[in-house]
């Protein structure tokens, strides 16, 4: 009988051989093509790399002002380092004098870095903080070194210096874009982070090869050819980011209850299994006498009970439990894992807090309580009848004085005496 398994890693291995002649053709190809450009035309890509970006982030923002935070700060950055490399190239035709050219390049691209650092900052985290722009301390201090100094007029020190400040920012870049991804795991969070990761290898390279490091690796002309790629894919994926940003805020919107901050009805039905195990569980409470809280202190102090009630029942659920308002002063709970008499200690756990709020309202104090419906599946079942199930349980403990939990499929006094059996 033939070795399958020698079959199998034989297979993989021609994959592997076909994958690396891919990579290194393509890189042969890119090598040529960086090999083929004059200065002139790297200088061109360069600005207009840039150019674009700026463009991007500046329309952007102003078709959308209220759109991810440092996208200003961006569309400056990728500005100044635009001018820059024009100004660098307007230098290198000695169109100006090579103190003015050299100083201002290299001025202006260290700030634009700065910059570029700021709005990545803002953009990962969506807040602008204060000292945002003390990254600026760093470009000045280069700058006035650089006019005690005059080093910016040796093209090895200049290129070196200026490489080194945009290494710094794109590390700090990069480091911000992948650590803020557990408040925000979008996907195109990870590939801005790795164009910018890329961004900061080929610019150490650059480093290197400027510094005089006997052993880098790579072409210098080819790693800044790289570069000017890098810098469309960081505008490119931080558009996208914006876009998915944008459309996770609306999604959210379209599925949270505006007054109470917890999902809504639309949300909560898509959340049950279209059949459901043993141990799913659905609660339903209902605030007791919603209408005469909204009769003595108005709508105001009705939506201050609503949001109370739904932060409580919040805190007392767990991340993974589903909890949305219904509708009125009706809430439902989705959890999994339970048994009538673990539900019912849960219930009425929400049922003692809500009645242990005190709120104050103007100079008057609410006290609430909740009339608790539960449903626990017994095997496979459908939403529908669950939700029928509970709504019922819910009928019967208003209609038994309001103010406790009745669980459904249970006589009232054995749901009341739950607690005491356990």
């Amino acid at each position: 009988m033939p070795d399958t398994r020698f079959g199998k890693t034989e297979s993989m291995l021609h994959q592997m051989i076909k994958i690396s002649r891919y990579k290194r053709l393509i890189y042969c190809r890119l090598l040529r093509i960086a090999a083929a450009l004059d200065l002139a035309t790297i200088l061109l890509l360069h600005k207009s790399s840039f150019l674009v970006g700026a463009i991007c982030f500046a329309y952007v923002k102003w078709q959308s002002p209220q759109a991810s935070k440092g996208l200003g700060a961006l569309a400056a950055g990728f500005l100044l380092l635009a001018i820059a490399s024009t100004v660098a190239g307007m230098g290198e035709r000695n169109v100006l004098p090579v103190e003015v050219w050299t100083l201002a390049s290299f001025s202006v691209g260290i700030f634009g870095y700065a910059a570029i650092w700021v709005g990545t900052k803002r953009l990962s985290s969506d807040e602008i903080g204060e000292k945002d722009w003390y990254a600026l301390i760093l470009p000045c201090l280069f700058v006035v070194i650089a006019i005690a100094t005059r080093f910016h007029l040796d093209n090895q020190s200049r290129g070196t210096v200026f490489n080194a400040n945009a290494f710094i920012f794109l590390v700090a870049s990069t480091v911000k874009i992948l650590r803020d991804h557990k408040r925000e795991a979008l996907s195109a969070r990870y590939l801005l982070g790795a164009s910018l990761a890329v961004a900061s290898v080929l610019t150490g390279l650059v480093l290197m090869e400027l510094a005089g490091w006997p052993h880098a690796p790579g072409d210098i002309k080819f790693n800044f050819f790289l570069l000017i790629i890098c810098h469309f894919a960081v505008a490119l994926f931080t558009l996208i980011l914006v876009k998915e940003r944008a459309e996770l805020g609306l999604r959210n919107l379209l599925e949270t209850d505006v007054l109470t901050g917890v999902k809504n009805r639309r949300w909560f039905y898509s959340q049950l299994p279209a059949t459901l195990s043993t141990g799913d569980c659905l609660i339903i409470l209902d605030i007791d006498h919603f209408k005469r809280v909204n009769d003595q202190y108005g709508h105001e102090g009705g939506d201050v009970a609503l949001e109370a009630v739904a932060q409580e029942i919040s805190r007392q659920l767990g991340p993974q439990d589903a909890v949305a308002r219904l509708g009125g002063e009706e809430f439902g709970i989705f959890v999994r894992g339970h048994t009538k008499a673990t539900a019912f200690v849960l219930a009425e756990r929400l049922r003692v807090a809500v009645r242990l709020l005190h709120l104050t309202y103007s100079t008057s104090t609410i006290s609430l309580s909740i009339s608790v419906g539960v449903g626990v599946s017994e095997g496979l079942q459908s939403p529908e009848e669950l939700l029928k199930a509970t709504d019922q349980a819910l009928y019967s403990a208003k209609g038994h004085g309001r103010n406790q939990v009745f669980v459904a499929g249970e006589e009232p006094t054995d749901s009341m005496h739950f607690c005491e059996n356990l």
